[in-house]
């Protein structure tokens, strides 16, 4: 029964939302069945406990009819009738979340439909004599600015001709405030379009979106062309289609600009945009973005974007290591694990702060550290799995203890050859690193006793293998090592 769709929903309602519901369902406007309010107030006494016993069918049924016996066919109605109450109350809900439940535009809708023009003229004429357009409380979020200036527009429009005033003012801004519709949300698509058929890894088609958006702009109402959405996204567009360097310090200020307008969501997906572009540019080799990304971390890390429910990713937390570690920035790293260890989920944080502090060790050269904190932790999770045993693997080369090395190697092949959820991809890069992990290791040990010659042209095939495989994981690793044998 807890998987039934009223409790599989209830229970994705915060407490506060909880007690509105029961609030909601003991209102006699909008619900009348009291056994609807009994259950209502019962799933909110065992939120967010919703176990098998407590949710159990006969176990609910007594609780509302105590002492009678179970009919299903009943209870079967009493939920339905939840159900749909819930639907109704959610929906009330985001009415109220967009401010609509306070729109006196649909106050003056029911006084124009109910021809109550006495009260409307009031009404309306006082309302509007100190009226003005409110694009400086604009949020970021363009279907909900828009949304509400067209349907007041609209309804301003009508409430004028019904009481005899003919001019076109209303007309005219709800044109201006379809065209920013219009322009806001194609942007947006626009740039999420590119965004996805980067990921797809396949070329968007060509269209002539940017120019007609620049001409459009140069066309609308000032209060319209400054609108948050429209200036922000029409610079992260800019940045996406262009790929132009010099743009990216652009886009960032607008967003940070207007970083107030947006609500919460939608600015994690905006410094999204600008994280996946930083990505893009490291990986075509501008190493500058690596501290441009680190900036953006430590941005949303002071204004709590990373976060989720008050929890700190585990994927956030290590990526943020990773990055500061390959920008020598040592010190910050080592307070930042100290730091956020305790905002991790309790789940995962004994897992992500070992490893992360393990990493953490490998790079500032104390290698014997890095052991015992990966040995004693189990990684459950498979990204953290190959990723220790990633490192375990460097520092057993790095302390030259060959037959740990060459055990773990082994071990290491094996899980990932019998590992399914791996691609082919991730299958060879593995392999790769492994293989010539081993090649490497064998010559690290062999420079003290080996010819120097011999030794050169194992170095030498080494590299020019390296040089013609891919994928290889860890390569930079691989390619230090290899430039520390050559002395």
């Amino acid at each position: 029964m807890k998987n039934n769709p009223l409790i599989v929903q209830l229970a994705s309602l915060s407490r506060k939302e909880m007690t509105r519901f029961v609030e909601f369902a003991n209102s006699p406007y909008f619900n009348k069945h009291l056994q609807v309010r009994a259950l209502a107030e019962y799933l909110s006494e065992i939120y967010p406990n919703f176990t098998d016993k407590k949710c159990e069918r006969t176990f609910i049924f007594q609780k509302l009819n105590p002492g009678q016996p179970h009919q299903q066919s009943q209870l079967a109605i009493i939920f339905t009738y939840s159900i749909r109450l819930l639907e109704q109350f959610l929906i009330v809900e985001s009415l109220a979340e967009e401010g609509r439940l306070e729109d006196k535009t649909l106050y003056f809708s029911q006084l124009r439909k109910r021809n109550l023009t006495n009260q409307l003229k009031t009404d309306w004429e006082s309302k509007n004599e100190n009226r003005t357009v409110e694009t400086s409380e604009a949020d970021g979020k363009s279907s909900q600015f828009y949304e509400k200036r067209i349907r007041t527009a609209t309804e301003q429009d009508a409430i004028a001709m019904q009481l005899g005033r003919t001019e076109t003012q209303f007309l005219e801004e709800k044109q201006a405030y379809l065209d920013g519709y219009y322009l806001s949300e194609s942007l947006r698509d626009a740039c999420e379009r590119i965004q996805r058929y980067r990921l797809l890894k396949t070329s968007p088609p060509a269209f002539a979106f940017f120019e007609k958006t620049r001409e459009a702009l140069i066309e609308m109402p000032e209060t319209i062309r400054q609108t948050p959405s429209i200036d922000v996204y029409f610079q992260l567009y800019a940045l996406l289609k262009t790929d132009e360097l010099s743009q990216f310090p652009v886009c960032k200020a607008t967003i940070r600009e207007h970083e107030n307008h947006f609500d919460r969501e939608e600015l994690q997906n905006l410094y999204n945009y600008l994280q996946n572009f930083c990505i893009q540019q490291i990986n075509n080799g501008h190493q500058q973005f690596l501290g441009e990304i680190f900036k953006l971390y430590q941005l949303q890390l002071d204004s709590q974007l990373l976060f989720v429910d008050g929890v700190l990713p585990e994927w956030h937390y290590k990526n943020i290591v990773t990055t500061g570690l390959r920008l020598e920035e040592r010190a910050w790293v080592r307070d930042f694990i100290e730091k956020y260890s305790s905002m991790l989920a309790e789940s995962v944080a004994g897992n992500a702060y070992s490893y992360n502090l393990a990493a953490w060790f490998y790079h500032v050269g104390k290698p014997e550290e890095v052991l015992p904190l990966l040995l004693q932790v189990e990684y459950t999770d498979l990204r953290y799995n190959l990723d220790a045993k990633s490192l375990l693997l460097r520092t057993y080369f790095d302390l030259e203890e060959e037959g740990a090395l060459l055990a773990h190697a082994d071990a290491f092949s094996q899980f990932v050859k019998r590992n399914k959820s791996l691609t082919d991809f991730q299958k060879k890069g593995y392999f790769n690193l492994i293989r010539f992990s081993q090649r490497a290791f064998k010559l690290k040990i062999k420079q003290d006793f080996a010819k120097q010659q011999k030794l050169e042209e194992g170095l030498q095939k080494l590299v020019a293998d390296i040089g013609k495989t891919e994928p290889i994981f860890n390569r930079t690793w691989l390619e230090i090592k290899l430039k520390e044998l050559r002395g």
